[in-house]
């Protein structure tokens, strides 16, 4: 790689700056805007980080959510003390996560050739695109981005083999990654096998083989005995072998026979009570031929569905990845020597690849995101290599217009995002406050619709939720599972809706829209 001498690397250093001054300063304007924000994975992950600041340590242990996330809110979260001031520090953590996740953009950027002017535009692109990671959700997905960057800047080094201590960072790393999210531990075993395979192959010289081979050993090796320590607390508790169970109840939640999340089916119930005729079955593909089918369908839509989720990101996404795998036409040796074509792509593949078997969201994928940005600089510099941007008048101009248009296609979406989502979560805020100050809301609660705006009102309100009737019930079943719960407050969502309860006053008298309570004599 080029080498970049002292001068050069003080303007970088200075460009580094101007984007993380710049990243900061819309982050903390952008933060009390985005203060309410709330989802019900981050209500799980405070109560975890909660749970460990009161020291119940083991109880709080999850196979479904990984702990680092939660480990992180802690200082954080030290002096929050109320439910607002909690939310606004985990904002701070993500915009925190994002500082970084930004730094380690710029060192993974060197891994694509690209002039520094290129360089410098795609680090300005990615300002809008990690804003918008660390205000639209509360999510570790943002954390597993930050250190899939780092852990993919050492991995892409055409200079891995040259030390063995890439191989126990890229161990260490994956560590994270695994903790972050339970996924982490599948996509760096086949990340980290995958490359360096590639990096076998590259380095033709014997030496540097053997230490490509040290550097997989020892990165497993550390990946496994740091990771075996979280997979035997979460096996013990679950009373069984596993690395997580998130992986294993997304697909039984999109099987043949499931009928989604039970709480949202079961009927009203005792907190944390499941009733097992509504959770979803395991199941397996190979157990049938209609099971098998529904699989390749599932696999099928999936895949249209990261498709269609990416050309929303940019409408240059897709075309990027065409002109990557169109590069890899080429006579096999000759293509492991284009490590900056080959890892990236591989990497896309990878990482979309582990969610098309059960579910895709849109946040799974941010890493592509990130992944794209930096490989469509590469392919501009490419560009500009051509006689029409060297040779020709106006050059600069061309050159100007094309990253013009670059860096919009992947502005766009983020910046209309976030300026489209102002407030977002302010009207459950207030909503609580009128129901605990107007109406002295408190106590056992149940819901005939939206448990999940029931769930975002329990966080702030420190009321008991007993979930969400089930659909056409009864006045008389409705009227046995509220006795039978000891249910104090039944919310009613929709204007047009009206229930027929003995003992149950509507104390709202029609002055909150589409809400009626009604409430226990």
């Amino acid at each position: 790689m080029r080498l970049i001498n002292r001068d050069n690397l003080q303007r970088l250093d200075l460009r580094l700056i101007l984007v993380l001054i710049t990243y900061t300063l819309l982050g903390l304007f952008l933060l009390r805007y985005y203060q309410y924000q709330i989802n019900p994975d981050g209500i799980q992950y405070i109560g975890i980080a909660k749970g460990y600041m009161t020291g119940a340590f083991y109880k709080v242990i999850s196979a479904y959510y990984g702990p680092l996330l939660s480990w992180l809110m802690i200082p954080f979260l030290f002096f929050a003390k109320t439910p607002v001031s909690t939310l606004y520090s985990t904002k701070l953590l993500s915009l925190t996560l994002g500082f970084f996740t930004i730094i380690g953009l710029r060192q993974l950027s060197y891994r694509f050739k690209m002039e520094e002017v290129v360089r410098t535009v795609v680090l300005f692109t990615a300002i809008p695109v990690v804003l918008y990671f660390a205000l639209s959700v509360i999510t570790p997905d943002l954390l597993m981005v930050c250190v899939l960057v780092y852990y993919l800047a050492v991995i892409f080094d055409p200079d891995y083999p040259s030390k063995l201590s890439h191989g126990v960072i890229c161990g260490l790393l994956g560590v994270l990654a695994y903790l972050t999210k339970s996924y982490g531990f599948t996509f760096f075993i086949a990340s980290f096998l995958v490359l360096n395979v590639l990096h076998y192959f590259r380095n033709s010289p014997k030496e540097m083989r053997k230490k490509v081979l040290k550097n997989l050993i020892l990165g497993f090796t550390v990946f496994l005995a740091i990771s075996g320590i979280w997979i035997g607390l979460i096996s013990g508790k679950e009373g069984k072998l596993t690395f997580g169970t998130s992986g294993t109840f997304n697909h039984a939640l999109v099987g043949p026979q499931s009928q989604g999340f039970p709480q949202y089916s079961q009927g009203i119930s005792k907190p944390g009570e499941v009733n097992s005729n509504f959770e979803p079955k395991e199941w397996s593909p190979f157990s049938s031929w209609y099971n098998f089918r529904y699989q390749l369908n599932l696999i099928k839509n999936n895949t249209i569905q990261t498709m269609a989720i990416l050309n929303s990101f940019s409408c240059l996404s897709l075309l990027i990845l065409l002109a990557y795998i169109l590069m890899c036409i080429q006579p096999p040796r000759r293509l492991i020597l284009h490590g900056e074509v080959v890892y990236p792509l591989v990497t896309v593949l990878i990482s979309a690849g582990g969610y098309l078997m059960i579910l895709v969201e849109e946040r799974y994928i941010w890493l592509i995101y990130v992944l794209l940005i930096l490989m469509g600089g590469h392919l501009i510099n490419m560009l500009f290599k051509t006689d029409f941007f060297t040779k020709e008048r106006f050059a600069k101009v061309r050159k100007a217009a094309v990253l013009l248009i670059f860096a919009y296609s992947f502005v766009v979406m983020p910046a209309n995002y976030l300026a489209g989502n102002l407030h977002t979560g302010e009207d459950i805020y207030n909503l609580s406050s009128t129901l605990m100050g107007q109406y002295g809301v408190h106590g056992n609660v149940a819901t005939n619709d939206q448990l999940t705006d029931l769930n975002y009102l329990a966080y702030y309100m420190n009321i008991t939720v007993y979930g969400q009737a089930q659909k056409n019930i009864s006045s008389a079943e409705l009227q046995n599972d509220l006795e039978k719960c000891g249910v104090e407050y039944y919310l009613v969502w929709g204007s047009n809706q009206s229930v027929n309860l003995t003992g149950y006053n509507e104390i709202t008298r029609g002055n909150l829209k589409d809400l009626k309570v009604y409430s226990l004599n």
